[in-house]
């Protein structure tokens, strides 16, 4: 956050979820973000807004009783999103893929970063840096790693398990939902699919029922409209808009089928759109368009079902059942999946998977859902012979009450739940129908709950979710200016070199062409040909690669206009521009991406060849007029990346009048600093800048002087009136663009259909309101011009071309390079010798054992980090003594215990308070010479009394020499560090019993290794001393970590 670095830390979880017997889900409702750069926060606690709280009568206030302000934590926002109870995670098993897909015998369940689905891993871009030193690591330490569970895998969902009785058996039901964070958001941010084949709210929800002799699991998914199509946010029946066209939407159409064919199996569209609801039908239709060319392609892997939700349920939820009749085929089909616990066998294997459907994908999606699953468990049920009263559905008793068998009773709770959580994170009430889904009726009191959710909903999505929506875009590291913490790895370091060196050898650089035009139709519903325009004499036989064509006042700016528009205008120029391009001599292009705001309209046209080059297209739109209420006034803007190289084009229509100079300025302002598109990313985010539209600016003469001077042709005299250039001089914000010369007479304002300037009563005076203007390094603009034989508007459209720069990356041949590079450092790093390998003996034991500072007797796999370092041999043929070691600054937490600093410090201070009878210096000595391979022992240091007041326990006995192992009550102790080619050079440690030794906890740090042991026996003389240590000389003993003291 910023340039301070945090780290998050689960400080608050619960056990919700157990599918199997040793795999246990924990939800996390509480975490802290401990700053590593700043102790502003320390031991504080935080209110909701971010602040600490404080008490305003303490002491710790300045003279006078001013209390000094303590910064706002810049993570309380991530804080509150990650302690909702909407985020899960298991150190026992991969929660990120299904009971099927990871298997249930222990031997097939290792936890391996390898095997995690990145999808719905949402810590991903915390872990990105960690993750990616791992994967640099030889195939030992990076199975060291995974074993330790040290990489934390916390998805967003559902997860709950519930007791149950299944033919008299006891038995535990489980729901298990993981929603995909590449295309995540809130309601009306984030629709539809993006570029690399994401589509918003995707969620896979796996049913688990495990009986204790079979264990069942059914997988189904949903998710957004695989189509570029955005919603407003109106109050009242909000529009939906397709934003490409079909030809630019169907590769990414197959891309997203693809990658669920691959996954899942055959794939079965369960499509819950309306068939009356105007919006809906425009959605749905363009849905089966795509389906059916799909179909052609695929035959058997994609299957389609209309199911009309609102109508076929029109009398009661529960015909919701009928959905399973053109469903029937492919639920038999797919099956299920089944394994015998007592077997240890797979039986079946679930063979494809539904895909549902509505707009949102929640509270109709929820319900079908809730059939099919329970469908798929009376299949699985009936094909065991069970009782069919224990799995049948719902019957009515005898007194009228419809009773559930107690499987399909716990089986509708979960669901009801599972679509209550699903509907928060997404748009932050419960779910729709989720009366009905927990009890199997609809009462009042369940319509009177969704009326209050719905109301619930509009004010969300009008007034909180933007916010929400940058708080998720911070977590998943989307904004533009963050980056990830950086883990020092020269693995990494010698790649980047490398790659930057090989550079020419997968990247190329080519120029593309732009074609731009403006053009303010003044109201025009029909016109002539634009052929004038779009294929001016100066292209010649070289046809651009990129179209840009704005438009403004595409409907007359009265309040009747506005109010009435429902986007036909927009369509029929959509389609004008589209036939001219098609009826050209050019090639064929095809309508990427459209942005329309009410009178103004943005149009992106690429070569249909130079599709793949085009990847991210976003569209946002910001209104202006009236302070930003209406959208006569404002601008709408396009993204796209070509190759590696980031365009931004954006077409305005500013504030009208002669003298509202500082009108327009504010209204670019508010659109060059409102428009954000994702990751944060602002206008000026963007490598190069297209600006066109009606900017308003006039020339600041007299009329008749005007006109008198274009009549004599003196446009360079005209030209230093012209207000923009004033303006683009006075405002830095103005001053990166740069518009090319002038050449062509004022395009505003006309008789229509005339070549006369306005003779109307106004006389409005003649203006180069229409304007092209570009910013960037790698742009530049040939041409210039209007199209004056083009009459049916007041307005001339002006056009212009430029030609940009472009970097293309081979990433295939630049991931080859990766490999290629990474084996050569690996092959290196293998021949070099002085390897030392340390030990990061994570503590593995309980709590209680922690609790009192006593390690696990299992010690952590080694691995990790490879310093160069001196060999044990080299330093123990070295007579010399080792360097000493720096003083440390001062610190919150002690280092590390070191051995050598404890014989530096005899060696110097002979007279130590904590050492009743010092060893002399020269029998240190005569022992240090000697050749016994077994270091000398120290008495150096004795445990203060602990503040509680009581006595300290006695030091543990010295032990004997001959021993070789440790007992059981022994406690074990890391080994120190050994080189990675030898392990005969680990010497054997010290026992000591721990209940005899119990040392009040000092540090909260393990030290690397501790050459030395305390003994209870002090000596009296030298002699006694230096007898003692030749007669025991006992191998090296090591401190335990200290854990903190509690703060009061």
């Amino acid at each position: 956050m910023g340039t301070d670095v945090f780290l998050c830390v689960i400080t608050g979880r619960i056990e919700v979820a157990s599918p199997m017997a040793g795999e246990r889900i924990n939800r996390i409702y509480d975490v802290e973000f401990p700053c590593l750069t700043k102790d502003v926060w320390d031991f504080l606690d935080i209110n909701g807004n971010g602040y600490p709280v404080t008490d305003s009568d303490s002491d710790s206030s300045a003279p006078g009783g001013f209390t000094p302000r303590i910064e706002q934590n810049p993570c309380y926002e991530l804080r509150k999103i990650l302690s909702d109870g909407s985020f899960y995670y298991s150190t026992d098993f991969d929660l990120t893929s299904t009971l099927q897909g990871r298997g249930i015998r222990k031997s097939q369940q290792q936890l391996s970063v390898d095997r995690y689905h990145m999808d719905y891993m949402w810590n991903a871009f915390m872990m990105k840096e960690i993750i990616h030193f791992r994967n640099n690591l030889d195939d030992e330490p990076k199975q060291a790693l995974d074993s330790n569970r040290f990489l934390t895998t916390v998805i967003r969902g559902f997860a709950e398990s519930v007791k149950t009785t299944v033919g008299g058996k006891n038995a535990r039901l489980t729901i298990v939902s993981k929603q995909s964070w590449k295309r995540t958001g809130t309601r009306f941010n984030v629709r539809g699919i993006d570029d690399d084949g994401n589509v918003a709210n995707f969620v896979e929800t796996e049913c688990i029922l495990n009986d204790g002799l079979h264990a069942f699991a059914y997988t189904q998914i949903r998710g957004s409209i695989p189509l570029f199509w955005e919603q407003d946010t109106a109050l009242v029946s909000p529009k939906v808009q397709v934003t490409r066209s079909f030809d630019a939407s169907q590769p990414v159409f197959e891309k997203h089928f693809a990658n669920l064919n691959g996954k899942y199996g055959p794939v079965h569209i369960v499509n819950l759109l309306s068939k009356t609801k105007s919006s809906e039908v425009t959605l749905s239709r363009a849905y089966k368009e795509h389906f059916r060319a799909l179909k052609e392609k695929t035959p058997d892997s994609l299957y389609f079902t209309d199911f009309d939700f609102h109508q076929e349920t029109s009398k009661t939820y529960a015909d919701a059942d009928r959905v399973l009749r053109p469903l029937k085929p492919s639920l038999q089909d797919f099956g299920y999946f089944c394994y015998d616990l007592k077997e240890n066998e797979t039986i079946m294997e679930q063979q494809g998977v539904f895909r549902t459907n509505c707009l949102d994908c929640l509270d109709r999606t929820n319900v079908v859902q809730q059939v099919i699953s329970r469908a798929a468990l009376d299949e699985y049920m009936a094909d065991f012979n069970m009782s069919k009263d224990d799995y049948s559905s719902p019957y009515v008793s005898n007194t009228g009450d419809v009773i559930e068998s107690p499987v399909h009773a716990k089986h509708s709770v979960l669901w009801a739940d599972h679509g209550d959580q699903i509907s928060q994170i997404y748009t932050g009430t419960n779910a729709l129908k989720s009366s009905f889904s927990r009890s199997g009726k609809m009462g009042f009191a369940g319509a009177l709950s969704d009326a209050t959710k719905s109301l619930s909903r509009i004010y969300i999505n009008n007034f909180v979710d933007k916010g929400k929506q940058v708080v998720i875009d911070t977590l998943l590291g989307k904004n533009s200016n963050q980056m990830p913490v950086l883990i020092f790895d020269p693995v990494t370091e010698y790649l980047t070199d490398r790659l930057h060196q090989a550079e020419p050898e997968f990247t190329t650089f080519r120029d593309i062409s732009i074609f731009a035009g403006t053009f303010n139709l003044s109201g025009a519903s029909q016109g002539t040909s634009l052929a004038e325009w779009l294929f001016p004499e100066q292209l010649g036989t070289s046809y651009p690669d990129i179209y840009l064509v704005g438009f403004q006042e595409v409907i007359e700016l009265n309040a009747s206009s506005i109010l009435k528009n429902d986007g036909s205008a927009g369509q029929y120029w959509k389609n004008a521009v589209q036939k001219q391009l098609d009826q050209g001599p050019g090639p064929h292009y095809v309508l990427l991406r459209s942005e329309y705001m009410s009178s103004i309209l943005l149009l992106l046209f690429v070569k249909e060849d130079e599709m793949t080059n085009v990847t991210q297209v976003e569209g946002k739109s910001k209104k202006t007029g009236l302070g930003g209420m209406t959208a006569n006034k404002g601008s709408v803007a396009i993204r796209f990346n070509y190759g590696s190289t980031s365009f931004c084009l954006f077409n305005s229509h500013l504030a009208s009048g002669v003298t509202n100079t500082e009108e327009r300025f504010n209204d670019f302002l508010t659109c060059w600093n409102g428009i954000r598109f994702s990751r944060n990313r602002l206008i000026k985010h963007h490598d190069n800048v297209v600006w066109t539209g009606d900017l308003n600016y006039r020339v600041s003469l007299p009329n008749e002087d005007t006109r008198a001077l274009i009549e004599q042709g003196m446009l360079a005299k005209l030209l230093s009136y012209d207000q923009l250039g004033y303006e683009m001089k006075r405002h830095p914000e103005l001053q990166g663009f740069t518009e090319l010369p002038i050449t062509f007479p004022p395009t505003y304002k006309f008789d229509k259909l005339s070549d006369n300037y306005d003779t109307s009563e106004k006389q409005r005076v003649p203006s180069w309101t229409d304007r092209i203007m570009f910013q960037g390094d790698e742009i530049s603009q040939l041409y210039y011009q209007r199209a004056a034989g083009i009459r049916f508007s007041d307005h001339r459209p002006v056009f212009g071309s430029f030609s940009a720069r472009v970097k293309l990356v081979n990433s295939e041949r630049k991931h080859s390079l990766t490999r290629k590079f990474l084996q050569e450092y690996k092959s290196t790093a293998a021949k070099s010798s002085g390897s030392v390998l340390i030990e990061l003996n994570v503590y593995s034991g309980d709590e209680d054992s922690f609790a009192s500072s006593t390690w696990s007797s299992t010690n952590s796999a080694p691995t990790l980090i490879d310093l160069s370092a001196p060999s044990e041999d080299s330093e123990r043929q070295s007579s010399e003594p080792p360097p000493p070691i720096p003083r440390r600054l001062p610190r919150r937490v002690p280092p590390p215990f070191d051995a050598r600093e404890v014989s530096e410090m005899v060696r110097n201070e002979p007279e130590l308070s904590g050492i009743s009878s010092p060893i002399p210096m020269t029998d240190v000595a005569s022992a240090g010479s000697s050749t016994s391979s077994t270091p000398i022992s120290y008495s150096v240091m004795r445990p203060t009394r602990s503040r509680a007041g009581t006595s300290l326990p006695p030091l543990p006995p010295r032990e004997s020499t001959t021993t070789a192992t440790l007992s059981t009550a022994n406690r074990p102790v890391p080994p120190v560090p050994r080189k990675s080619t030898s392990s005969s050079l680990v010497p054997p440690v010290l026992a000591s019993n721990k209940e005899a030794h119990k040392v009040p906890p000092l540090v909260p740090v393990k030290p690397k290794s501790l050459n030395v042991f305390y003994s209870e026996l002090e000596t009296d003389t030298a002699n006694e001393a230096s007898q003692a240590v030749q007669q025991n000389s006992p191998p090296p003993n090591q401190w335990m970590p200290m854990a903190p003291t509690k703060r009061r």
